[in-house]
Parts: structure tokens; C-alpha cells; sequence
């Protein structure tokens, strides 16, 4: 049995692909990295990680089309449907300095450069053209620029912000 903690989600399986057992998933990773994916884990609901060997991957316009061994036909891939795609945490590829997974970020506390709290990260939004960090569900948004965002610290639990926000965040 695994332990969730120790996987992130990836995807999700949307539907199925063509008539050779095909699966379409919406990623949440970025593309680029599914081709060199040998195995993912699949989970519904309520259900265990299960795990899958990869044969193939195709980018298809925002999917991502997966064949994996075994699954030969559309019927096999419809028990796939609206499950979660799982990697173990030690598999994911590295960031780059000053990037971070979403996972990372989400539960963070954010201080100003002062040392003012002013709320924790819950959700990271793609926008255009930054990304946002959603603050207390919804109270209030981030842009994650270098303007606003001056440190991230993934050990210590906290993101310090531009003195600016304070006048925004009361």
C-alpha cells in the first residue's frame, strides 16, 4: 500500500483515445516531461495507487495521449476514465533555481518584507501574463512576480512580499 503523501498528482484521464486502448488526460504537468515518463500511477476515488507501465506518449493540442501496456482496447481504457495520474515525489523532475511546483507553494504563509502576516497561500492561479497566488480562498490575489514576491522559502513554510501589499492587505 502507498502512502499519499508521498505522491503528486499529475493529471487526470479525460477519455479515451482512438480504438487501440488509447487515454487522453489533461496534464498537470508540463507536457515536455511525459515523454520521458516510464510509469505513472492511477487512482479513483476512494481506490489505491494503482501503477502503469508506459508505451507511448503523444501531445495532442492541451492533452497528452497515453498508451499504456495492457491496455488494448477503448473498453479497457474506459475504466480508466476520470481517474488521477500519480507520480512517487522523488520522481518529479527538478525545478530550476526560483521555479516550484504548485503543490510547494499551496499552505505557504506570506509576510511582508516587515514582517506583517497576511494570509496563507491556498491556490495558484495560471493567469496571463503571470501566475497568481490565491490568498485565504479567495481574500485576496498575488501576482508571483519579483515586484511583489522578494523570497520563497519552501523549508521555513513562508513567502515574504513587497511592504506594498500591506497597504492592500489591512
Amino acid at each position: 500500500m502507498h502512502e499519499e503523501s508521498q505522491f503528486v498528482v499529475i493529471g487526470k484521464v479525460v477519455d479515451t483515445y482512438g480504438l487501440k486502448g488509447e487515454i487522453k488526460m489533461e496534464p498537470y504537468l508540463e507536457k515536455k516531461h511525459w515523454k520521458k515518463l516510464k510509469e505513472v500511477f492511477l487512482k479513483k476515488r476512494g481506490g489505491d495507487f494503482v501503477p502503469f507501465k508506459i508505451e507511448g506518449v503523444k501531445l495532442h493540442g492541451r492533452y497528452v495521449i497515453v498508451k499504456f501496456s495492457g491496455c488494448e482496447s477503448v473498453d479497457q481504457a474506459k475504466n480508466y476514465k476520470s481517474a488521477k495520474v500519480f507520480l512517487p515525489l522523488h520522481q518529479l523532475p527538478k525545478r530550476k533555481k526560483d521555479e516550484y511546483y504548485y503543490f510547494q507553494l499551496e499552505g505557504l504563509e506570506v509576510y511582508t518584507e516587515s514582517g506583517k502576516f497576511l494570509g496563507k497561500v491556498t491556490k495558484v492561479l495560471e493567469g496571463k501574463p503571470y501566475y497568481l497566488l490565491e490568498m485565504d480562498h479567495g481574500r485576496g490575489y498575488i501576482p508571483f512576480i519579483g515586484q511583489m514576491v522578494k523570497e520563497v522559502d519552501i523549508e521555513g513554510k513562508k513567502i515574504k512580499v513587497s511592504d506594498m501589499l500591506s497597504e492592500i492587505y489591512p
